[in-house]
C-alpha cells in the first residue's frame, strides 16, 4: 500500500490515512466468517459495521475510498457495482466569523512553543491559505519584493502565486533571517533538509541548500517520513491549530479553526468587491461552484415579505389608544374588537402589522378590473366573483 501511494505521489497524510482503514479493515476480516465472500460483500458489511457507529459520512466515504484504492490499484483487481456503498454527505453551508471578529482573533493569537504561530495565522487570513501551504513554503517561495507567495504541492497537488499585504513584509524578513540562520547551523551539522519526491537522488546537493530550507523549521530533527535518514522537517500543524483555538477561547470564539479564516478571507473579500472568477483562482478551487457557496446568492435575491412591514403597539396600548380618540366607541357590534378583554386575554403580547407610515384599514383594496389588467391580456379570463377584502376590525382616526 504505501509503495503504490509513493508510486502515485499521493501525500503523506493520505498514505497515513490509507494505511490506517486498511488495517482496521484486516482487524474486522480477521476471524469472521466473511472470507469466503466476495470483495463487495466484505466491504459492505465493514460500511455498514462503521456507519452503525454513528460516524460522520465524510468519514464513511473516507474509508471506502481507502478500499476502493486496496482493490483497484493495490490488488489489480475489479469489483462490481459498489458507489452504492458511498454515503449521501449533507448539504455544505459555508458559515466564517464577522470582520470584527477575526480582527480582534489576529490581535489575541501569540507564538506558542517557539513557533511564529502568530505570523503563520495572520498569512491564513491575509492570502486565504489552507493550514498545512504556509507551513509547507521554503526559502525560495517568498518573495519580498513582489509581495508574492509561491505555493506547491497543495491539496491535488496543484500549485499557484498569492500576494500578502504590506504589512506582513517586514515579519516575513525577520522569519527569512531565523530560518536562514538554521539552515547554517544545520549545514555545519550535517542535517539534509527533507525534500519532495525523488529529488534528493537526483539533485544531492540541494537538500543542504539554503534556498530549499523551511521558512518555518521545526526545533527538533526527525526520521524521514519516507526514508531512514535523520531531516530537518517543518512546523507541524497541531500547533497553529492550538494556538487558533487557545485565542478564540479568550475572544469567546469557541469552535473557531484555522480553516474557519480560510472561509472569512473568502467571504470578506467578496463582499470587498473581488470578482469570483479571481477568488476561484486564488482559493485553488477546481469548480467554480465551490466558490459560488461563499455568495449566497440564494438568500440574497430573495427579500422577506415582513421587511415592509413594522409592529404597532400590543392590544393593550391600541385599546387605550382607541379610548382615548374620538368616536372610537363606533365600532361594528358584527366583528370582535381589537380592545375587548376577550381579544387581549387570547393574545396579549401579539404584535399587530400594519404598513409602515399607513392604518391599514385605510387601503382600498384593488378591484377586479385592476388585478386583471396587471395580469396581462394572457390571464383575462372570465370574470369570477367580485373581490372582496376579509372583514376586520374598523379602527378610527383622528378627525
Amino acid at each position: 500500500m504505501r509503495e503504490v501511494c509513493a508510486l502515485r505521489h499521493l501525500s503523506i497524510n493520505t498514505e497515513k490515512s490509507y494505511t490506517h482503514w486498511l488495517a482496521r479493515y484486516g482487524a474486522f476480516l480477521l476471524g469472521s466468517k466473511l472470507k469466503a465472500l466476495t470483495p463487495e460483500t466484505k466491504m459492505e458489511a465493514f460500511l455498514t459495521r462503521l456507519a452503525l457507529t454513528g460516524v460522520a459520512a465524510s468519514t464513511q466515504n473516507q474509508a471506502f475510498n481507502s478500499l476502493l484504492f486496496f482493490y483497484r490499484d493495490v490488488l489489480k483487481q475489479e469489483l462490481g457495482p459498489v458507489d452504492s456503498l458511498r454515503a449521501k454527505q449533507p448539504a455544505t453551508i459555508i458559515q466564517c466569523p464577522a470582520q470584527p471578529e477575526v480582527i480582534q482573533l489576529l490581535a489575541t493569537v501569540s507564538d506558542i512553543y517557539h513557533y511564529p504561530t502568530r505570523l503563520i495565522v495572520h498569512l491564513l487570513y491575509a492570502c486565504g491559505l489552507r493550514v498545512s501551504e504556509p507551513l509547507n513554503l521554503r526559502i525560495k517561495d517568498v518573495d519580498l519584493k513582489q509581495s508574492r507567495l509561491y505555493v506547491y504541492q497543495a491539496k491535488g497537488n496543484k500549485g499557484r502565486v498569492v500576494l500578502f499585504p504590506k504589512c506582513l513584509t517586514e515579519p516575513l524578513e525577520r522569519q527569512l533571517v531565523v530560518a536562514k540562520a538554521m539552515a547554517t547551523h544545520d549545514r555545519a551539522r550535517g542535517i539534509p533538509v527533507a525534500l519532495p519526491g525523488l529529488l534528493a537522488k537526483k539533485y544531492p546537493y540541494a537538500a543542504r541548500v539554503e534556498s530549499w530550507a523551511w521558512l518555518f523549521p521545526s526545533r527538533t530533527t526527525c526520521r524521514d517520513p519516507r526514508g531512514t535518514t535523520q531531516v530537518r522537517w517543518r512546523c507541524h500543524e497541531s500547533n497553529v491549530q492550538r494556538a487558533v483555538k487557545e485565542a478564540a477561547h479568550q475572544c469567546h470564539l469557541e469552535g473557531l479553526t484555522p480553516h474557519c479564516l480560510r472561509h472569512a478571507y473568502a467571504t470578506h473579500a467578496l463582499q470587498g468587491g473581488a470578482f469570483v472568477r479571481d477568488l476561484q483562482v486564488v482559493l485553488d478551487h477546481s469548480h467554480l461552484d465551490t466558490t459560488m457557496l461563499y455568495l449566497h446568492t440564494e438568500a440574497g435575491r430573495v427579500t422577506s415579505p415582513l421587511g415592509q412591514y413594522v409592529a404597532l403597539p400590543n392590544p393593550e396600548t391600541a385599546a387605550a389608544l382607541n379610548h382615548t380618540r374620538p368616536g372610537a366607541a363606533q365600532v361594528n357590534d358584527s366583528v370582535p374588537s381589537t380592545n375587548s378583554a376577550q381579544h387581549i386575554t387570547m393574545a396579549p403580547s401579539r404584535p399587530l402589522l400594519g404598513i409602515q407610515g399607513q392604518d391599514s384599514s385605510s387601503r382600498p383594496g384593488p378591484s377586479t378590473d385592476a388585478l386583471i389588467q396587471q395580469a396581462g391580456p394572457d390571464r383575462q379570463r372570465s370574470p369570477g366573483p367580485a373581490f372582496t377584502r376579509p372583514r376586520c376590525a374598523p379602527v378610527s382616526s383622528h378627525p
